[in-house]
């Protein structure tokens, strides 16, 4: 009896060191979101450089569109982003909006997981929404969105895996083209 309750308590131990929450990591956090908030600043000022940036040259991006799963790199990256550039004025990311339940966009660790439990912020979880106006007709565009995220130790992006309705945007654009005829 004695034997199982130390290994209870070992085991308890155990899965409790998994799951601390040091300074380390809530620097490591915090400098991750200063990252994502750069690339989110690019975006607005349509600064590639500075989006870029916090981009790895080694980035696997798994984009929001289906295209079979297959990943993409640096340049692919950038070639998206300098089209949504020259579609999209005043890009805007609008951290924790849309999401019900909570206020907070940005998430790390996995307390509980069907997989192993950590508190390292290695692979960040995003919610918020973006808003943009297109260039062409002046439509107002939504949408709400998540991304997982991890970063190397120098804070860049190494992957990036986004989901959005990227059909809805140009629902949108037609919407608002249609009911502005007049």
């Amino acid at each position: 009896m004695k034997k199982t309750i130390l290994i209870f308590g070992l085991l308890i131990m155990v899965s409790c060191t998994n799951s601390v929450v040091t300074e380390e990591n809530k620097n490591k956090f915090e400098q991750q979101i200063n990252s994502w908030e750069t690339f989110t600043q690019g975006f607005y000022n349509e600064d590639i450089d500075l989006l870029m940036s916090v981009v790895a040259d080694s980035v696997q991006w798994s984009p929001p569109n289906y295209n079979g799963n297959v990943l993409l790199g640096y340049d692919e990256f950038e070639a998206a982003v300098l089209g949504y550039f020259e579609n999209f004025d005043e890009i805007t990311f609008n951290p924790g909006e849309g999401l019900v339940g909570s206020e907070y966009a940005y998430w790390a660790g996995s307390l509980y997981s069907q997989g192993e439990t950590n508190s390292t912020p290695e692979v960040m979880r995003i919610y918020g929404t973006w808003s943009s106006i297109h260039s062409g007709t002046g439509a107002p565009v939504y949408n709400k969105w998540y991304g997982v995220l991890n970063f190397n130790e120098d804070n860049k992006i190494v992957s990036f895996s986004d989901w959005m309705d990227v059909n809805g945007m140009q629902v949108q654009i037609e919407q608002y083209v249609e009911s502005n005829k007049n």
